[in-house]
């Protein structure tokens, strides 16, 4: 059985009830047994014990899951659904390769920083004065390219590898992902601004690389452990306490899926949780060391509710510590929108190769965000940011979707 011969004690604790069809958000789109737990956790038994070929039905069936978590928060067998498609694709990979090409493009690129930046570019040069004369493309696959924010210079080359402050009371890193290095810079600032205004002196190590999550979920452990080792061993190389991270599918490989990851190397496995142990979302390090409510100044009087992220609400269980900031923060009033954690159907390549089903999501979590009656949606991760705001323009609604960090920083402005 490979890899499925590790995870067949759980693939046999499902007991077939059905409860995970009441959680699984791509079985309500699409109804299909195969695309809800359940169904996958029996095709995938299936091939574990040879009596199914991986064919093509079945790759759709494993690559369409969204990872979201929320089957195994509903399963009262505590059978962990998303692990198991996990332990699928990773057996799918070593069996077929990645599938298909343009899929294995795309893993390559978002693990290559060079290939990376000049996707971004590309992108947000000569890509979007296309885009912007051809009448209608707006939106592609429901992502909201037009729209899309590229950095004119990565923030790794707009800022210093340490940032200092005066009697400085933390000494912490920031690990910036890829997503606010070439997209959204003006977050990151955003970050280091909060932490230095906190009394941190910042660390931000140059050639940082993809925390490559995007390889590992697609079974490609091997691309994932060289980024990994480049992550681990330039950050403990810095006289640190503690890593922030403010993307919320970055600090959830780094903290919770790198130990996973280096299991079967016991001599890197050490190192791998030494540093996954110094790993804290932004919100989780800010809340931790306090904020100065004196220097919170000028915050504007708006309507803010909060979206949980899954690799935050399910992956590292952090909830209360963003709510927690956007409260403290002057002239503000919170909403708590309904279904807060329901994922918002962005879930990495998911949402270019099975569009119509991450549109489909995507619209109820716009339309919670509507009847909240709210101004801003904070959230914690970039990507869904994206799909959001998408998701709300494609609506012709008018919320902005803004990280927890850059309201944060706002505060301090004056």
């Amino acid at each position: 059985m490979g890899v499925l011969a590790d995870v067949y004690g759980m693939l046999s604790m499902c007991s077939k009830c059905g409860i995970c069809q009441t959680a699984c958000k791509t079985y309500k789109v699409d109804g299909a047994e195969t695309k809800v737990t359940r169904g996958r956790i029996q095709l995938i038994k299936a091939v574990a014990e040879g009596k199914l070929e991986p064919d093509e039905n079945y790759e759709d069936a494993i690559m369409s899951c969204l990872l979201c978590g929320e089957c195994a928060v509903a399963c009262p067998s505590r059978v962990k659904g998303n692990e198991l498609v996990l332990a699928a694709r990773r057996d799918f990979k070593l069996r077929k390769g990645i599938h298909p090409f343009v899929k294995s493009f795309a893993l390559k690129t978002l693990a290559n920083p060079k290939k990376l930046e000049r996707a971004f570019k590309l992108f947000g040069g000569m890509g979007k004065n296309v885009l912007r004369r051809i009448d209608g493309v707006d939106y592609f696959r429901g992502v909201d390219i037009k729209g899309m924010n590229v950095a004119k210079v990565p923030f790794l080359e707009q800022v210093p590898e340490k940032i200092t402050v005066q009697n400085p009371k933390h000494k912490v890193a920031f690990y910036v992902g890829c997503f606010l290095n070439y997209s959204l810079d003006q977050t990151a600032q955003s970050v280091v601004k909060v932490l230095t205004k906190n009394d941190c002196e910042v660390v931000i190590p140059k050639g940082q690389v993809c925390c490559g999550l995007p390889q590992y979920v697609y079974g490609d452990f091997e691309t994932a452990k060289v980024n990994a080792r480049k992550t681990i061993d330039s950050f403990l190389a810095k006289d640190v306490d503690t890593i922030v991270v403010a993307c919320a599918t970055c600090v959830a490989m780094l903290k919770e899926d790198y130990p996973k990851l280096f299991a079967d190397e016991p001599n890197y496995l050490p190192k791998a949780q030494q540093f996954s142990a110094k790993v804290l979302e932004f919100s989780q390090f800010v809340a931790k060391i306090g904020i100065d409510q004196s220097k919170l100044h000028n915050s504007l009087p708006v309507k803010v509710t909060y979206h949980d992220p899954c690799h935050m609400v399910r992956g590292i269980k952090v909830t209360q510590q963003p709510r927690q900031l956007l409260k403290s923060l002057p002239k503000v009033e919170y909403i708590e929108m309904n279904e807060a954690s329901r994922c918002c159907g962005a879930s990495g390549l998911v949402q270019a190769f099975y569009h119509e089903m991450s549109t489909d999501i995507t619209r109820q979590k716009t339309q919670n965000v509507k009847d909240s009656g709210v101004e801003i949606v904070a959230t914690s991760c970039p990507a869904c940011m994206m799909r959001i705001q998408g998701g709300i323009n494609m609506a012709g609604q008018n919320q902005k979707v803004m990280h927890v960090a850059d309201l944060l920083a706002k505060a301090y402005e004056g």
